[in-house]
């Protein structure tokens, strides 16, 4: 009786240590997108996690709708910079360590806006106390909103002076003589996402 007490002893002893032993890390969490020019994702550090996977798919669900896009990542930032603008992506993060994979975070989406900058092109014309604005068709576009500042810089610094433009023109009326404007203007897709930025135009108000 001793002598079968003492195996199964040892058996649990062995149980709990090989159990011990296969512990892989948690799932992360805090998944968010800080940025969508390109997209940026970013999540909480994972107590013994030696690396982080990241999944990206076009529709949402669990992660095994996702295709791995990126695997050995070192720090909780990652930056998409192949999604395409104007498409509408879902992402999820594992954390590895050597015992094994987490379960996946939270899922996030984002729309991609294009880094060029240029792909469509905005002209301005000042006159009469007025600035006409003008630009080519960009393709998915359902309406465009307008930028405004005095100084050039990017986008984000400009104020959105209208929105909801079906045409590709506008008229600024609200300015100033002898005051130049720097525009920009965005499209926006059928979700009401604005997915491209065109180049920036300066205009000499008199």
């Amino acid at each position: 009786m001793i002598k079968i007490l003492s195996l199964s002893l040892v058996a649990l002893v062995l149980m709990v240590l090989a159990g011990c032993g296969n512990s892989g890390p948690s799932a992360p969490t805090g998944l968010t997108v800080t940025s969508t020019s390109p997209i940026t994702l970013s999540w909480t550090a994972v107590s013994g996690a030696k690396s982080y996977s990241v999944y990206r798919g076009t529709t949402t669900g669990g992660i095994s709708s996702k295709t791995r896009l990126a695997f050995d990542i070192t720090v909780t930032t990652y930056t998409d910079t192949s999604a395409a603008a104007g498409t509408i992506f879902y992402y999820q993060v594992v954390a590895v360590n050597s015992d094994g994979v987490s379960g996946a975070s939270n899922e996030v989406n984002a729309i991609s806006q294009s880094q060029t900058g240029g792909s469509f092109t905005v002209v301005g014309f000042a006159a009469n106390s007025q600035v006409t604005l003008s630009w080519n068709v960009v393709s998915s576009a359902v309406t465009y909103n307008v930028y405004r500042g005095t100084t050039s810089a990017a986008i984000t610094n400009k104020t959105k002076i209208k929105t909801g433009l079906t045409t590709p023109t506008f008229i600024d009326t609200a300015v100033s003589s002898g005051v130049t404007y720097y525009y920009q203007v965005t499209a926006v897709n059928s979700g009401g996402v604005e997915f491209q930025n065109s180049s920036e135009t300066q205009a000499f108000s008199f």
